[in-house]
């Protein structure tokens, strides 16, 4: 003979008394059974229960003593319905109620299955897969979640009001190029450093390797490292279209044959939302699915400009206005090459990026839109001091007249030739004198490029691939080291940590300490969960999806 069924209470480990077949959850009686009570809840409960009477009549008129300080059931206390007398009841209601009642939870059935199948994916706790699951699973186990993060399930978007007009869930994301994270400790930075206190912010973000503005930036808004993406460097090599990608010739590196992947206004686009790209790379890709508003790049535009535009998207009807706009900002990374991440002039322009972002918060709270517009702000990578001591001169150890293309990696230096045996005589040569000489730098053949880097998938990067040592730099005798301030090394390198801070409905406070340190293709679903996005395609695990509350 089976023992009667068990319960356990939800305040204590050890079993309820046993359950009555004739009682159910959600009745008084279960409701005294499967819940605790204190000393003086026990004298009102067992007149009510100890003495309960036997007819049905005398059950429904019995006086309602039932307190229960749980807060689930005050009132009358009815006897259970057995099912054969629940349908006896339901048949003698009219027909035409019964066939009103069955029509609304048809409806509201139907509701329930379209609902799961539209709804944004980032509302389901589910993601689209890009079939790289194995670079997945690897970054899983590299990346540890904040312990401060919940992962609860994001709610629908819902409009917000700031007073006068209503708002779509909105963001902005302003991206500083070449400001390492370091920056925002020298007291330069005030505007840049509330957004983070009134919002999140991170201890630092990991660029992508190579640690190069092009590549970076367009992972940040795909999702994809620049080996899936295909912005390999910011000039590069394509041996199956034979034609090179050079980042300074914009007639013809805005060719969508170049750029992979779905940028993240492309996807805004196509789900019914507006978006308005302000110089950011990739933004210019003559793609089928172009941004809503688009500036073009142009050196001689100041950032105070840029985020006046912002403004004045933010100003456009309902119907017009943009729900995310994607800005990039040039000075500090221009500064930063020229004189140093030290400069006076790269100090300068620290501040004058931060005077400018203090503008945009200004003009946010003036349209009491403070609490309604979600703002970002991100780096593609930091900056770091070099020196003429500090330059490879590979030239001193390879004939470099046969190469048919050095590509444009520097730091670091990537090698192609017209046949393969000339190739494999470079590589055993640089092998061999950086063996023998302790030279800073290690040589690779693609594929066996260490995978942290995920460097090695794509035809676009060079067959021989040099990486120097952080601090030093691949040139040649006669084009010599024109900058002072580099980038592009190890991006577990200190001196290229990027930025990365939030704030807005989506992004709550959550306490003086920094949150764990990130990689950049975690960003594209944190935009587009924070829009109410669906996520066509990326490499991310997506272990930073509980910093956004909601896609509001």
């Amino acid at each position: 003979m089976q023992s009667p069924r068990r319960s356990f209470d939800e305040h204590s480990s050890t079993p309820s008394p046993p359950r009555p077949r004739s009682l159910r959850p959600g009745s008084a009686i279960w409701t005294q059974l499967s819940h605790p009570t204190t000393a003086s809840d026990h004298g009102r409960l067992r007149s009510g229960f100890d003495n309960q009477p036997k007819s049905r009549s005398s059950f429904v008129n019995m006086p309602a003593t039932i307190d229960l300080k749980d807060g689930l059931f005050v009132g009358k206390s009815r006897q259970a319905w057995s099912a054969p007398k629940l349908r006896r009841q339901w048949r003698r209601q009219p027909r035409t109620l019964r066939l009103a009642l069955t029509l609304m939870s048809g409806f509201t059935c139907l509701c329930m299955v379209w609902y799961l199948g539209s709804a944004p994916v980032s509302h389901l706790g589910h993601r689209f897969q890009s079939g790289r699951t194995d670079s997945r699973q690897a970054r899983a186990k590299s990346i540890v979640c904040d312990p401060r993060i919940t992962h609860a399930l994001p709610l629908p978007p819902k409009i917000l009001s700031n007073g006068t007009h209503s708002f779509d869930p909105t963001l902005i994301v302003v991206s500083f190029d070449g400001m390492r994270a370091e920056y925002l400790t020298r007291g330069l930075t005030p505007n840049i450093n509330s957004v983070g206190a009134n919002g999140i912010a991170a201890e630092y973000m990991q660029s992508s390797f190579p640690t190069l503005t092009f590549p970076n930036h367009y992972s940040m808004v795909t999702g994809l490292y620049p080996s899936n993406h295909g912005i390999v460097a910011n000039m590069f090599y394509d041996p199956e279209l034979k034609d090179d990608f050079n980042y300074r010739i914009p007639d013809k590196s805005w060719d969508p044959k170049w750029w992979g992947g779905e940028p993240i206004w492309e996807a805004a686009v196509r789900q019914k939302q507006r978006s308005g790209v302000i110089m950011w790379p990739g933004g210019e890709s003559l793609r089928p699915v172009r941004p809503t508003y688009h500036v073009r790049y142009r050196s001689n535009v100041a950032a105070a400009e840029k985020m006046g535009t912002l403004l004045e998207w933010l100003d456009k009807p309902r119907e017009e206005r943009p729900t995310l706009m994607n800005v990039y900002i040039s000075e500090v990374d221009t500064e930063g090459h020229n004189f140093g991440p030290d400069g006076r002039r790269c100090q300068k322009a620290l501040s004058e990026v931060d005077n400018a972002l203090g503008a945009l918060l200004e003009g946010l709270k003036a349209r009491n839109l403070d609490q309604v517009v979600n703002l970002m702000v991100v780096s593609d990578h930091g900056m770091s001091y070099v020196t003429p001591e500090k330059s490879i001169y590979y030239d001193d150890y390879i004939d470099t007249s046969d190469l048919l293309l050095e590509e444009s990696l520097q730091p670091h230096l990537g090698i192609r030739t017209l046949n393969t045996k000339r190739l494999v005589s470079l590589y055993k040569t640089l092998k061999q004198v950086q063996a023998k000489k302790k030279l800073p730098f290690q040589v690779y053949w693609r594929e066996d490029v260490p995978a942290r880097f995920h460097y090695a998938d794509n035809p676009r990067i060079a067959p021989l691939v040099v990486i120097a040592d952080p601090g030093y730099v691949m040139t040649r005798r006669d084009m010599g080291l024109s900058v002072v301030g580099v980038h592009g090394w190890d991006n577990q390198m200190q001196d290229m940590r990027a930025v990365f801070a939030a704030q807005g409905p989506a992004f709550p406070h959550q306490g003086p300490e920094p949150l764990q340190a990130f990689e950049n293709v975690e960003l594209h679903d944190i935009m587009a969960r924070t829009i109410g996005l669906r996520v066509k395609d990326g490499s991310t695990d997506g272990v930073r999806n509980g910093w956004v509350s909601r896609p509001c």
